[in-house]
C-alpha cells in the first residue's frame, strides 16, 4: 500500500504535499507553513517582500546545498529519495526539475519500457536478496523504495503504476504511484520526503499558489507521452489550470493562456469551465468515471473519440521519443 498519515511518522516520512498533489486544499500546507514560521519568530519583526523569482532562486541554491551534503553533486533533490545502500537515486531526484528525462526509457516505447523496467527491478530485487537482507516494504524512510526503483525515469515509473503489460504487483504500482505524487509536490514547492531531511527544504514559491500552480502545469505538462494517455493526467492537469486561473485573478491579474495541446484534457478543462465546477474535487481515474460526473454532462458524446485521439497521439509520441533518445552504439551497430 501507499505510504499513509498513520504510518508515516514511523516510517521516517512527512506529507505534506501528498493530498496537495492528489487534489487536497493547494493552499492549506502554504497557510500553515506561514503560521509556524509567525509562531516560532519572536521580539519585533521586520517583513521584506521578495519577488517569487528571487524566492525561487534563494529556495533552488538550499535544497542544493541539502543534496550535495546527503550525497555529492548528484543532485538538488536527491537528498529526498534515500536508498538502503546510498547509492544516489538520480533518475528518481532529476525527474522532479525535468519530469521529461529519458534513461532507462531511452530508445523504448509501449510494452519495452515495461519489460526493461521489470527486469531492473528483478534484479534490485536479487541484488537484496543476495546481500542477505531481502527487499522490505516496510524500511525506514523508503529506503528500500528508492533502492528498488531508483534507476528507473518517469516514463518508467508510469509503466509501473499503470501496470503496462500486466507485469507489476499491487504494492509495485502503489509504490510507483508514490514516488511520482512526491516527485510532482517537490517540483510544486511542497515537501514530501523523509522527515530527517524536512528542515534542508524551502518553499520556493512562499504561499503564492499561482505561480505554485503554474508550476504544475509546467511539471504535468513535460512527462512522458504514456502518462499523457491516462484520464487521471489529463483531470489533474485540466484542474491545475482552472486552479491557476482562479488564483491568479484573485490577485487582480490576468492569467496567462496556458491551455493544453491533449484531447482529453483540452476537453475536460472545457467542461470545468462551462459548469465552473470545484477543480480539486475530480481527479478521476477512467473514463467511465468521467461519464457519471454531474458537470461533465453535454460532453459524454465527445469523450470516446478523444479517448482515442489521445491514446493514438499518445503512441505516436512515444514511438518518436523511442527514435530520438535511442542510443548512438545500437543505432551504429549494422542491421
Amino acid at each position: 500500500m501507499s505510504i499513509t498519515a498513520t504510518n508515516a511518522q514511523t516510517s521516517g516520512f512527512s506529507l505534506k504535499a501528498a493530498l496537495t498533489v492528489l487534489g487536497a486544499d493547494k493552499g492549506t500546507s502554504a497557510k500553515t507553513a506561514a503560521g509556524q514560521a509567525a509562531s516560532t519568530s519572536g521580539g519585533s519583526a521586520v517583513f521584506v517582500t521578495l519577488s517569487v523569482e528571487a524566492q525561487a532562486f534563494m529556495a533552488t541554491t538550499t535544497v542544493s546545498k541539502a543534496g550535495k551534503t546527503a550525497s555529492g553533486a548528484a543532485g538538488p533533490y536527491t537528498a529526498y529519495f534515500p536508498t538502503r545502500d546510498g547509492k544516489p537515486a538520480t533518475a528518481l531526484a532529476k525527474a522532479v526539475s525535468d519530469p521529461g528525462a529519458v534513461s532507462s526509457s531511452a530508445g523504448l516505447s509501449g510494452p519495452d519500457i515495461a519489460k526493461d523496467a521489470r527486469a531492473r527491478m528483478d534484479a534490485q530485487y536479487e541484488a537484496m536478496k543476495a546481500s542477505g537482507k531481502p527487499f522490505d516494504f516496510d524500511s525506514f524512510e523508503g529506503r528500500d523504495w528508492y533502492s528498488l526503483m531508483g534507476d528507473l525515469d518517469r516514463r518508467s515509473l508510469e509503466a509501473v503504476r499503470s501496470n503496462a503489460g500486466g507485469q507489476f504487483s499491487k504494492q509495485e504500482q502503489d509504490i510507483a504511484q508514490s514516488i511520482m505524487a512526491q516527485q510532482e509536490g517537490l517540483a510544486m514547492g511542497l515537501y514530501n520526503g523523509p522527515i530527517s531531511q524536512e528542515a534542508s527544504f524551502v518553499d520556493p514559491f512562499r504561499g503564492d499558489e499561482a505561480a505554485r500552480m503554474k508550476a504544475n502545469l509546467t511539471f504535468l505538462d513535460a512527462v512522458g507521452p504514456e502518462e499523457k494517455t491516462s484520464t487521471e493526467w489529463a483531470t489533474r492537469r485540466a484542474s491545475a489550470q482552472v486552479s491557476y486561473e482562479i488564483h491568479t485573478r484573485e490577485k487582480g491579474n490576468e492569467p496567462e493562456k496556458l491551455d493544453s495541446d491533449n484531447p482529453l484534457a483540452t476537453l475536460i478543462k472545457q467542461a470545468m469551465d462551462r459548469s465552473q465546477s470545484d477543480p480539486l474535487r475530480h481527479i478521476l481515474k477512467t473514463p467511465d468515471e468521467l461519464k457519471t460526473q454531474a458537470w461533465f454532462k453535454g460532453f459524454e458524446s465527445r469523450l470516446d473519440a478523444t479517448v482515442a485521439q489521445n491514446v493514438a497521439q499518445g503512441i505516436a509520441q512515444g514511438i518518436a521519443l523511442a527514435k530520438a533518445t535511442t542510443p548512438a552504439a545500437d543505432s551504429a551497430k549494422p542491421a
